[in-house]
């Protein structure tokens, strides 16, 4: 992204932003949907990604966007991992599965401690990706539900943290939703640089017609002299020492 496409964005509106990342952590509750739950996921996923890389566009802040990338990215590896599990599960107890149970309960055991350990890193990247749009766009939600949702990964191997990542969902499209439309003023975007001021010609013949002297008495007659006087009338003597 270069430095001029940065610069013409600086004012764009986050109008989109807002629609993409509600609509996108709106569909992330849907996991659970039937047959469709963890493609609803992914989109939704997808859509809060399209977010935050505009937010880090008008922000001006690549860290939003590399961030975000991981946290959505693993997000979506997770959901994705999350339902084969499942259908290995399903299989297995349909009788088409393997005939070891210890060998199946252990595989499944050691995939789903592979999938809790990448939504805690998921959910470490997307804290940092929300904190630093908390601050730039003055919209706290978004760092309190960050941490709820580092809480609720944290704790999913319990259970308990399937129902704290569903208000981490519900805030995050709050969030999107209140977020404004425009970037803040005094925000620490990066400002255009103004040429200097140019000197005019103007300016040049007002230092040219200065005054050179700023006596007002001859220092040898004591004669009156007028502004600008190189030389006493009366006497001759020069005036390029002040004197009063």
């Amino acid at each position: 992204m270069t430095q001029t496409t940065i610069m013409s964005m600086r004012g764009f509106s986050l109008d989109e932003a807002k629609i993409l990342g509600g609509l996108g952590s709106i569909l992330t509750l849907l996991g659970l949907a039937p047959f469709i739950g963890t493609a609803l996921v992914v989109v939704g996923w997808v859509l809060v990604l399209a977010a935050i890389g505009l937010i880090s566009v008008v922000a001006e802040n690549r860290s939003i966007l590399y961030n975000g990338i991981v946290g959505a990215g693993l997000q979506m590896v997770g959901a994705i991992g999350l339902y084969f599990v499942g259908l290995s599960i399903i299989g297995y107890f349909s009788g088409s599965g393997s005939s070891n149970p210890l060998g199946f309960y252990g595989s499944v055991f050691g995939w789903l401690m592979l999938l809790w350990v990448l939504a805690i890193v998921s959910s470490i990247f997307l804290y940092m990706s929300l904190k630093t749009i908390a601050s730039k766009l003055n919209v706290g939600l978004f760092a309190t539900a960050a941490i709820i949702y580092v809480v609720a990964e944290g704790t999913t191997i319990i259970l308990i943290g399937f129902i704290i990542a569903l208000i981490a969902q519900i805030l995050f499209a709050v969030a999107f939703f209140t977020m404004p439309g425009k970037l803040p003023v005094g925000s620490s975007a990066t400002a255009p640089c103004l040429p200097p001021a140019p000197i005019t010609s103007s300016a040049v013949s007002a230092d040219l017609r200065a005054p050179t002297s700023v006596r007002s008495f001859c220092a040898n007659c004591g004669a009156k002299l007028e502004t600008g006087t190189r030389f006493c009338p009366y006497c001759g003597t020069g005036t390029t020492a002040p004197s009063r």
